[in-house]
C-alpha cells in the first residue's frame, strides 16, 4: 500500500517562521523525490514560500495554505474557502489587543487571509527575538488559550486553535486541517495516509487532522518534538528515518 504524507511546515518542517535549515533541506529534498507527500500551514503560500524552497514545493503533490482552506496543485489553485468574519469578533479581538498586559505591539495583529484570520498579540511583524519572548510569555500566562477559549464559547459556528508560536489560527467551524485528508483521498483512495505535526494535541492547530487520522483506518499520526520547538524538523528526520526501514 503506498504511503502518502501529510506535512505540516511550520515547527515540523522549519524552524518557526524561518527557512528550511540547510541540513534539513539536503535531506527532505532527496526523501521528497521518492516518497509522495502533502504540505498544510495556517500560512498563506506566500508565506510558506518564505520558508519551503520553491523546488521542495514543485515536488509535493499538492500545497494546502491557510488551515487547509486552498489547495494548489503543481502551482495552480484548485479551490479557495472564503471567511468573512463578523464585525463583533473583530471588535472582540480589537479589545484582547488593548487590554493585554503585554506591552510589545510590533503590528499585524489581525491578518485576514481570505480563508481565516490570523490573530497575533505581539503581532506577526515581530523580531525573531520579540517572537520568542511572546511565545515564553504566553506559556507562562496562557493568553493564548484563553482567549480562543472564550472564541470558542462566543461564536459557535467558528472556531480557534492555537497556531505556531505568536498567533491564534480562526476559521468557521470544521474548515480546518481536517478537510485535507478528503481531499487527499480523492487523488489518492487507496492507500495509508501518514500526518506530521508540532501541535497534534487538542487546541492546536494540528489536532483537527490529528483527530480525524486517529479515528480513521490506514492513518497514522506522529508528533515532531515538542509543540513550536526550534528542533521540530529534527523529530521529523527522525519519524521519516525509523518509517524508511520498516
Amino acid at each position: 500500500m503506498e504511503k502518502i504524507y501529510i506535512f505540516d511546515v511550520d515547527g515540523t518542517l522549519t524552524p518557526s517562521r524561518r527557512k528550511m535549515t540547510e541540513d534539513f533541506e539536503e535531506f527532505f529534498s532527496k526523501w521528497s523525490k521518492e516518497n509522495t507527500f502533502y504540505l498544510v500551514s495556517g500560512s498563506n503560500l506566500e508565506k510558506i514560500r518564505e520558508q519551503v524552497p520553491n523546488y521542495i514545493l514543485d515536488l509535493a503533490a499538492g500545497v494546502f495554505p491557510c488551515g487547509g482552506n486552498q489547495l494548489f496543485i503543481n502551482g495552480n489553485q484548485k479551490y479557495n474557502h472564503e471567511f468573512k468574519p463578523p464585525e463583533d469578533l473583530l471588535n472582540f479581538l480589537q479589545e484582547k489587543l488593548e487590554n493585554t498586559n503585554y506591552t510589545t505591539k510590533a503590528g499585524n495583529h489581525i491578518e485576514d487571509r481570505g480563508s481565516m484570520l490570523n490573530f497575533s498579540i505581539v503581532g506577526r511583524d515581530c523580531s525573531l527575538e520579540q517572537r520568542q519572548d511572546y511565545f515564553e510569555y504566553d506559556n507562562n500566562v496562557g493568553e493564548r488559550p484563553s482567549i480562543a477559549e472564550e472564541i470558542n464559547a462566543t461564536w459557535k459556528d467558528i472556531e480557534a486553535v492555537i497556531g505556531g508560536q505568536i498567533s491564534i489560527d480562526i476559521t468557521p467551524k470544521g474548515m480546518n486541517k481536517s478537510q485535507v485528508l478528503s481531499e487527499v483521498k480523492k487523488y489518492f483512495p487507496t492507500s495509508q495516509y501518514i500526518f506530521i505535526g508540532d501541535r497534534t494535541m487538542e487546541g492546536g492547530n494540528d489536532y483537527p487532522l490529528a483527530d480525524i487520522m486517529n479515528k480513521t483506518d490506514n492513518c497514522n499520526v506522529y508528533q515532531a518534538g515538542a509543540p513550536s520547538a526550534e528542533d521540530g524538523y529534527k523529530h521529523t528526520k527522525k519519524i521519516l528515518e525509523t518509517l524508511s526501514e520498516h
